[in-house]
């Protein structure tokens, strides 16, 4: 008979990652402590990126990383999920505060660069903490040229050949490997990517990073992947069916992919969730609540807390708080 503990809902202690376009609030809203002044751009909620693991918070697996976890009970974890690069987790979650914008770039599909380079796909899920004015930059405009983006990719010229649109809270967009995009500033959102850290930067705002020089661009890499046949990605809202009274729980599809689909969903009453064999991941954007597992312990939520449920874990019972419970929810495929 096995020693080791079941399986539970895992939650993660997050990562700051400082960036020259970030701000602070985000991070001070989700309690990251930070050694120095200098902007977050980003908070990695869940990460199995090889020296950038985020470790579970609480719970019989405390101060586990994840790829510890995988390493023993990948089955238990991913079920019918497929496994990212040398066996981790195939999806990275983060936060992103844009109180400047950051750099006109792109990302690799699998094997763009070489069969070692990761591609990227992302989902961006936007809060209630964008500006009015928040903005993106999502794709090419209709009829962009592939020669003339090439002369002008660099500089500031670029943006004549790209499509802004504005976003607001609860807008989706789906940014496919090889889509140039931009997150300008005021926004604030949730990403769900694989599991990569290859950006592609072109222009970058003629601005200095946080060590006072310029950083790096990769323009002939951007132009080799760079998919110039693809349309601009268009922004999606979650529509829930009318009903009186509506359901305790509301799920519905926000975005989908080869490598993950994502749903929104809101809980005014308690509610079972089984990850039915595939590796979830949930996110709390607004409310709180409880996660209890089939041991039965309950685990307090709060906005911010991302919670992956194993693919083999069985009924999982949500309990909001006064105020519902809202989350974003990725299923790796």
């Amino acid at each position: 008979m096995s020693s080791e503990p079941p399986l539970e809902p895992l939650l993660f202690q997050r990562r700051a990652q400082p960036a020259v376009w970030g701000g602070r609030a985000l991070a001070e809203q989700l309690g990251v402590a930070s050694e120095t002044d200098e902007p977050i751009g980003e908070t990695w909620e869940l990460s199995d990126l090889p020296g950038a693991e985020t470790r579970v918070r609480g719970g019989a697996f405390d101060g586990c990383l994840l790829h510890e976890l995988l390493a023993e009970r990948a089955d238990e974890i991913l079920g019918e999920s497929r496994a990212g690069r040398d066996g981790r987790f195939p999806l990275l979650v983060k936060f992103i505060e844009a109180r400047q914008d950051l750099s006109v770039q792109v990302h690799p599909r699998d094997g763009d660069l070489g069969l070692t380079v990761p591609g990227k796909t992302e989902a961006w899920y936007f809060l209630p903490d964008c500006t009015p004015e928040a903005r993106v930059i999502a794709g090419l405009k209709p009829g962009a040229a592939v020669e003339a983006f090439a002369r002008d990719a660099a500089s500031r010229a670029v943006l004549d050949h790209l499509r802004e649109t504005r976003v607001h809270s609860g807008d989706c967009l789906l940014i496919q490997a090889g889509t140039p995009h931009s997150i300008r500033a005021g926004a604030v959102l949730l990403e769900v990517q694989q599991s990569s850290d290859v950006t592609l930067r072109m222009y970058d705002w003629d601005r200095v990073g946080l060590d006072g020089q310029p950083r790096e661009i990769h323009v002939d890499q951007a132009l080799q992947v760079i998919d110039f046949a693809a349309s601009a990605p268009e922004v999606v809202r979650a529509s829930f069916p009318p009903s009186d009274p509506p359901p305790l729980a509301r799920i519905a599809p926000l975005a989908s992919c080869e490598f993950f689909r994502l749903h929104e969903v809101r809980l005014t009453g308690a509610a079972d969730h089984d990850p039915e064999g595939f590796a979830r991941v949930l996110v709390v954007v607004d409310g709180s609540g409880t996660v209890s597992g089939p041991s039965g312990e309950a685990k307090p939520l709060r906005f911010g807390d991302t919670i992956l449920l194993p693919a083999r874990l069985g009924a999982t019972a949500f309990e909001p708080g006064p105020r519902g419970l809202h989350l974003i929810e990725a299923v790796a495929l």
